[in-house]
């Protein structure tokens, strides 16, 4: 039985195009971050601050990481909406975690071994462990059991790779969605409103509340002089505070199922294309801190404004949008954006700290050249054939089930895409 996205409907072919933006903004923002930091001059950034709107947009590039939740929203769910529109049984739970498992750990592990056994010896020098050896094999578990977020002392990785903070809230997404997505499904309104609650219901309680778990976790940090402001920013990056972007991306999958197969009228373009419109405008908005909202609630201000410019993406047939985000240098970095994420903080880290024959004008080319390579390196080696092995799985079933799958295959509507989520 076919259960996985690309099987379900087809391909998205813009999917691959906002990815790429996402992990693109993640490493522009942490570029600028992380140079700053080691005080090494660069033009590009002095460029960046005479164009105060791209400096904004840069400086807040973490919300590609809100982008990434909306897209694995979407994507993920779409299984258990279409099986609900055709009367089938809910898709398995086990093969959807075996899935998930594949796409995401192999890489994921082989990036931590070259974080411990290469990146923090450069960083530290080959004899790193016989200080702190205790740290460093608490974040090696903690990593490894994808559990990097509920301390301090390993949401960093070491300063060398924070951006791995998201990973949890990822699988932990993953475990949940086969239990969250039958209640999307009867109760779509209902299940969105509630994910929305929670996630503003945590936010502020991460921020003003939740005092037992900010007290234990200040008294296992003393050693460390844990504050109370670096548990709160533990408490952020929770799962709950982020169940909303989730949900929304499950309720533009919907939305989306529901217009696939209307005639795209000028009036339907036209709506697409002024609701973009608006979403950038609040977008802008919302990053230059122009939202008259609580600050430990702003996040979800740009989450609405980016589920709209997703919908629209992703449900526009024009030709301009489809070489946009289809296909050139948007879609290759959409299609190794999970190993960039994994690979380009670390890079950027040693960059800061070892000289490098990319200076000046050739610092910021030569980077993501580098970080390209890397990232391409990681999926041509690791991650596409372990997504190979599961595929030749499929044709070893028998030859009923293996002709079943390659039929229903086949994109359902021309106007269609298939991409596997990244985290």
């Amino acid at each position: 039985m076919r259960e996985d996205v690309r099987s379900e409907v087809g391909e998205i072919p813009a999917i691959r195009g906002l990815r790429g933006v996402a992990v693109l903004w993640v490493v522009l923002f942490h570029y600028v971050v992380i140079r700053e930091a080691s005080g090494t001059p660069d033009p590009w950034i002095e460029a960046l601050r005479r164009v105060p709107a791209l400096d904004v947009l840069v400086r807040n590039g973490y919300l590609g990481v809100d982008l990434f939740f909306l897209i694995s929203g979407f994507l993920l769910a779409l299984p258990w909406l279409v099986h609900a529109r055709e009367g089938l049984a809910a898709p398995s739970a086990a093969g959807f975690y075996a899935r998930r498992i594949r796409r995401i750990v192999p890489a994921y592990y082989v990036q931590l071994l070259v974080l411990f056994l290469v990146v923090l010896p450069l960083d530290l020098g080959p004899t790193y462990w016989r200080h702190d050896l205790y740290v460093y094999l608490w974040n090696g578990v903690a990593h490894g059991l994808f559990l990097q977020d509920t301390s301090p002392l390993t949401s960093g990785a070491i300063v060398l790779n924070g951006a791995l903070w998201t990973l949890p809230v990822e699988a932990q997404f993953y475990a949940l969605l086969p239990l969250a997505a039958p209640l999307f499904v009867r109760a779509p309104r209902t299940a969105l409103a509630a994910a929305i609650a929670i996630s503003l219901g945590w936010q502020w309680a991460g921020a003003h509340d939740l005092a037992p778990i900010v007290r234990a976790e200040v008294a296992l940090g003393a050693h460390w002089h844990w504050s109370e402001g670096n548990v709160r920013e533990i408490l952020a990056m929770q799962l709950p505070a982020y169940l909303g972007h989730f949900a929304l991306g499950i309720a533009l999958a919907r939305a989306w199922l529901d217009a696939r197969g209307r005639i795209a009228t000028p009036r339907r373009r036209i709506g697409l294309a002024l609701a973009a419109l608006a979403a950038m405008l609040v977008l802008g908005a919302a990053v230059a801190g122009r939202v008259p909202v609580p600050r430990e609630h702003l996040r979800m201000v740009p989450a609405l404004a980016l589920a709209v410019l997703l919908y629209a993406v992703v449900s526009s047939r024009g030709p301009v949008v489809r070489r946009i985000f289809a296909g050139g240098p948007l879609a290759f970095a959409g299609d190794v954006s999970y190993s960039a994420y994994l690979y380009h903080a670390p890079i950027l880290v040693l960059w800061s700290i070892h000289p490098s024959i990319f200076r000046g004008w050739l610092a910021l080319p030569g980077m993501l050249a580098v970080i390209g390579v890397a990232a391409w390196m990681s999926w041509r080696w690791v991650e596409q054939p372990f997504l190979r092995s599961a595929m030749r799985h499929r044709k070893d079933r028998p030859a009923a089930i293996a002709a079943e799958e390659l039929a229903l295959s086949a994109p359902r509507a021309p106007s269609s895409s298939a991409s596997s989520s990244r985290p």
